[in-house]
């Protein structure tokens, strides 16, 4: 269980629930970040038979399994009765993974906090309150957060209201056990240039495109190394594809658009 800020979860979030109970009409959960009422161990959801497949269900059995771990789309929430309404079926294969990589993350920021319960001798509970929860809060997930204290250590929580030497210890703490996972897009840049000063043009031309990235890091970052006239390995790195993708089109452009302007040639071949 992944300690949250609220008893219930939010209509229209998706939550992670294991299932505790299959009758013939509805499937009951267990939600497993949230505590509930007072008088609940955890929250517990339901999930009517309409709301498990868009197909006719014979058998719920052949949908679920006691104990299965399951993401689930919140569509209603009484905090008072504390009935909370799921759904199965309006979960995407792309939702699912998404909500079960950032659960992940859950599970290591807690566990990052009990290392720092360990070394300052408080509570988890406490650690929570006075700093887990005020960082959480101004980052919109957990990946986001630690990826963030890894790359740019106490500055990207200096100016939260929480204690500083603890703050520096959990900065510490995540540096030590935290990995930001990159991707990269390589291929040959070709350039040519016929101008007398046609070195110095091109090279001008390599450095706007490594400009692009304003603030480079080790998981954000332009690389374009000389390989044999007229050839350059060209390679971005980055967290993920997408924006992978998204800065290699603003350097390949950039830079084609600076020969352009002096006349001179550029190719692009992307490896495969």
């Amino acid at each position: 269980m992944v300690k949250s800020k609220i008893k219930f979860p939010k209509e229209g979030s998706f939550v992670i629930a294991k299932v505790v109970d299959i009758q013939r009409g509805y499937i009951y959960v267990d939600l497993l970040d949230f505590e509930g009422r007072e008088d609940e161990n955890l929250a517990r959801g339901m999930i009517h038979i309409s709301e498990i497949s868009s197909r006719w269900i014979r058998n719920v059995r052949n949908y679920v399994r006691m104990n299965e771990i399951l993401v689930l789309k919140v569509l209603k929430v009484d905090n008072f009765k504390g009935h909370v309404d799921l759904s199965l079926r309006r979960v995407t294969a792309q939702q699912k993974q998404l909500r079960m990589k950032e659960w992940k993350y859950a599970f290591k920021f807690e566990n990052l906090l009990t290392f720092l319960a360990d070394e300052t001798g408080k509570s988890i509970n406490e650690l929570y309150e006075t700093i887990g929860f005020p960082i959480l809060d101004s980052y919109e997930s957990y990946q986001k957060t630690l990826e963030d204290i890894k790359e740019s250590g106490i500055q990207s929580i200096q100016n939260l209201d929480i204690d500083s030497e603890i703050a520096k210890k959990f900065v510490k703490i995540i540096e030590e056990n935290v990995i930001v996972s990159t991707v990269s897009i390589s291929g040959k840049l070709s350039l040519t240039a016929t101008a007398p000063n046609g070195i110095n043009l091109i090279k001008n031309a390599i450095n706007f495109g490594i400009k692009v990235i304003k603030s480079p890091k080790e998981t954000k970052r332009v690389n374009i190394r000389y390989v044999a006239a007229p050839n350059y390995r060209l390679e971005v790195i980055e967290k993920n594809y997408q924006e992978a993708e998204s800065v290699l089109a603003s350097v390949l452009k950039t830079i084609e658009d600076e020969m352009i302007n002096v006349g001179g040639t550029f190719e692009f071949i992307r490896d495969k």
